[in-house]
């Protein structure tokens, strides 16, 4: 108890001296006119520099579909290097995500910063009472050289369907956002590659007082297995996620404190709807997070969690090895705040899970969560993004898997109509206790053009590259889209 007074009165004390510093930093964004010579985007920026919130900003997706410490994600797998057959995530996912992170450390990122996305189409929504409800339809049609995202793939060509649907409130005090976004990838000439993904969220936040928050939401997610991976045998090992949260946010004094309790369900099966109940599991996390609260550049944080981590099946595998597990997560950091400049986060840890089987060795290892929002221009805008993410097994002698992924991103707006955006990602998972390592990297290159203020043309190129220790599996992708997004 004592080294924890310690801990907090040093937080406070690296506050006040950090709040000192900040009237020491100057503004690093850049106040000349090299970017008014585009007038269009200049009106753009007008309507921000007015109090309009930016549209690409809303999309209650850019929340963390987690809110527990133990399992928040970052953003990192923004390029669908994660293990999972995923869509390119929007840009402006990561951008609200670092604006929402810390809700009472003030309002956020600043919404003259380029959110990636036209502005010359952006959604106007449609009222309904007290809420704002923004549809949106993407239509694009092409060509990839290997269908099945396997060694064994082929060519072909492609079309997908992707809707986005969130509903959004407007009350002066509190805050609700629902949402669903899904996206069908057809391939006329190889059907049975056909693959969707679903991800649906919901989000209330409660503003108890000035300094009181309590947030709780819910989020379901469906995806496919990326079929290189040692866990996935056929290509077609289905993958669906619920979660729930539960937060309270206090500040008090020079320290914000947050509470989380959180539960995340997994369940896993085959093509054909056949059960995988080996790996099914649910993960419980109580969490404790300290900020500093003295509004500097730089704010240190702490945080830890409880898990508790148990399967529906005592033996999860052939030879009956128990997998529950109880484990901890330790955790510091900081988070940066320089105005419009820069902002995001970044915390470095440690995480176990001690398994109950003896055979098994602990799923351990170091973890590193952080996001990174850097706008050098109010034209220009550049994400990075690093998270750590643990995994279920029931491969025999493995207690699981540790994901370690990353990403960076930058889109430019040549105008308000015209945007470019390119990107590299990268995974490394390394499976406890059998020598499988898989390595996946993934690069981004996209153009919108906004038609109308309600349609937009869309290209991107998309190239994947995933290696395996095991023999077989190593495979390259390259594809080419074009297509229409319709929204309102």
């Amino acid at each position: 108890m004592r080294r924890i007074v310690h801990l907090i009165v040093c937080l406070a004390a690296m506050q006040a001296t950090l709040a000192a510093a900040q009237t020491a930093v100057s503004d690093l964004r850049g106040t000349g006119d090299p970017d008014s010579a585009l007038t269009s985007a200049g009106a753009s920026d007008q309507r921000a520099d007015d109090g309009q919130v930016n549209p690409t900003q809303s999309n209650v997706f850019s929340l963390r579909q987690t809110l527990n410490s133990a399992e928040v994600e970052t953003g990192s797998s923004g390029l669908g290097t994660d293990g999972r057959v995923a869509p390119v995530r929007p840009f402006s996912d990561r951008i609200a995500a670092v604006s929402r992170s810390q809700p009472l450390s003030g309002p956020g990122i600043d919404d003259s910063v380029f959110g990636g996305d036209t502005t010359f189409d952006r959604p106007e929504g449609i009222r309904l009472g007290s809420f704002t409800f923004t549809p949106q339809l993407g239509l694009s049609t092409g060509w990839t050289d290997n269908t099945s995202q396997s060694a064994s793939g082929t060519s072909g060509s492609l079309y997908r369907i992707s809707p986005d649907l969130s509903l959004s409130s407007d009350w002066v005090r509190h805050q609700f956002d629902a949402s669903f976004r899904g996206t069908y990838t057809g391939y006329p000439q190889n059907s049975d590659d056909n693959d969707g993904t679903v991800a649906a969220a919901a989000n209330l936040r409660l503003d108890v007082s000035e300094a009181t928050q309590v947030t709780t939401g819910v989020a379901y997610s469906y995806t496919r297995e990326e079929d290189g991976s040692a866990e996935s045998s056929s290509g077609t090992d289905h993958v669906q996620q619920l979660s729930g949260s539960l937060r309270g946010i206090r500040r008090v004094g020079l320290v914000a404190a947050t509470a989380s309790l959180g539960a995340d369900r997994s369940v896993y099966t085959s093509d054909g709807g056949t059960s995988e109940s080996g790996r099914d599991n649910t993960l419980y996390s109580a969490g404790l997070r300290l900020d500093g609260n003295a509004g500097g550049v730089l704010s240190p944080f702490v945080e830890g969690a409880l898990l508790l981590r148990r399967y529906d099946d005592t033996c999860s595998d052939s030879i009956c090895e128990k997998r529950n597990a109880n484990g901890y997560q330790l955790s510091g950091g900081v988070t940066i705040a320089s105005g419009p400049k820069v902002t995001g986060e970044l915390g470095v840890g440690w995480r176990i899970e001690d398994v109950e089987d003896g055979r098994l060795d602990n799923l351990s290892g170091l973890i590193v969560d952080g996001s990174l929002v850097w706008s050098p221009s109010r034209l220009t805008t550049v994400t990075a993004g690093v998270g750590t993410r643990f995994e279920a097994t029931d491969i025999d002698g493995s207690s699981g898997s540790i994901i370690y992924s990353g990403d960076i991103r930058l889109a430019h707006a040549f105008s308000d109509r015209f945007v470019g955006e390119t990107g590299l990602g990268y995974s490394f998972r390394n499976y406890e206790g059998v020598s499988i390592q898989e390595n996946t990297l993934s690069g981004f290159g996209g153009l919108t053009f906004a038609l109308t203020q309600n349609v937009a043309l869309t290209a991107n190129y998309t190239h994947r590259r995933f290696d395996s220790s095991q023999d077989g599996s190593d495979y390259t992708e390259n594809s080419v889209e074009a297509g229409l997004r319709f929204r309102h």
